[in-house]
């Protein structure tokens, strides 16, 4: 079963939690300054080493002779980046079979790992990253200094290589017109707002990444407390809005979510933006406890499967506009009745 189908602590606010580590092996040059066969070097070192990692059985996945449509389809469940996924020679994937593990090689560093996990979940998801990371350090030598800790192509990296973010649902915060200064508040302390995707990305479905940018001269330890400790200030402060906002606007509230799920039942075509935002609406409507004809289960599905590559993939083919459209509608409908016809 794939991670995201399982529940999770702080669900109703936090979708997933995420742990990065950066690592690069000593004596060789970042990804950035490689040609094609030094790529491939630094792939042919890990390679062995990764495949024999014993508490995840992890794949390879070479990207160059991937369809474009492949590639897409990892963006879109968070299993690779935008820059792994030029496909350049000696660039690859290694991913669970449940896809909440996946290593990057040769994208900005040497070695991206990456562990994803359920709801709020920072110290159980950093403890499987540090394991695999561990593993590597034995089999490898590591760049690593004294002074600086773990060497990052970027020096915003260097120091614990950790990553920690968090994908937030804040309906209420964003409605309300407050999510412009709270970035700002999360950016003199020390964290970054982003969209769905990552960098450089936008947000749709009032979803949000945050993340930690500081990764010198604190520990992976302290990074961890003080992240937390953030996001726990930031679910407090959704649910109060949502509490004050649905007492307020009970009929209101209500009668949007329903409406959302009405088209979402109905709609022959369907946008990626406009399923987001309205599943965006059910996901509030879960969340206040009156939406009882869906589930989180069901939620999360759609969030992870109806992107443009995914539905394409699913078809098995490569589709016009008009019919990844559609395809998705037909795809939204399917999992929505799901629980209906089960009755």
């Amino acid at each position: 079963m794939s991670w995201y189908l399982e529940a999770g602590n702080d669900s109703d606010i936090v979708l997933s939690s995420r742990i990065r580590l950066a690592r690069n092996l000593k004596g060789m040059q970042f990804p950035h300054k490689m040609e094609d066969e030094e790529r491939k070097k630094v792939l042919g070192f890990v390679s062995d080493v990764l495949l024999k990692y014993e508490k995840n059985s992890l794949m390879r996945m070479d990207i160059a002779p991937l369809p474009e449509t492949d590639r897409r389809s990892l963006i879109e469940k968070h299993l690779i980046s935008e820059d792994l996924a030029q496909g350049k020679e000696g660039q690859s994937a290694f991913i669970s079979q449940d896809e909440n593990v996946s290593v990057m090689v040769n994208e900005e560093d040497h070695l991206r790992i990456q562990v994803m996990a359920p709801g709020f979940a920072l110290e159980n998801t950093y403890k499987q990253a540090e394991d695999l990371a561990v593993h590597i350090e034995k089999a490898l030598p590591v760049a690593f200094s004294e002074k600086y800790g773990f060497l990052t192509a970027y020096p915003s990296n260097t120091g614990t290589g950790l990553r920690a973010s968090v994908m937030v649902h804040l309906p209420i915060i964003t409605s309300l017109g407050r999510m412009p200064a709270l970035s700002e508040s999360l950016s003199k302390a020390g964290y970054t707002v982003r969209g769905v995707y990552g960098e450089k990305s936008q947000p749709a479905g009032n979803i949000y990444q945050i993340s930690n940018t500081i990764t010198l001269g604190i520990s992976e330890k302290q990074t961890l407390m003080n992240f937390a400790k953030m996001i726990n200030e930031v679910i407090a402060l959704e649910r109060k809005l949502r509490s004050d906002f649905y007492e307020k606007n009970k009929d209101r509230l209500e009668d949007r979510v329903y409406r959302s799920l009405g088209e979402l039942e109905f709609a022959r075509l369907l946008s990626a933006g406009e399923a987001m935002n309205r599943l965006s609406d059910l996901r509030l409507g879960v969340a206040c406890k009156f939406l009882k004809e869906v589930n989180e289960r069901q939620l999360m599905l759609l969030l992870n499967t109806i992107g443009d590559a995914s539905v394409q993939k699913r078809c098995g083919e490569e589709l016009l506009p008009k019919d990844i459209d559609m395809k998705r509608a037909d795809f939204v409908r399917e999992v929505l009745l799901e629980k209906k016809e089960k009755k």
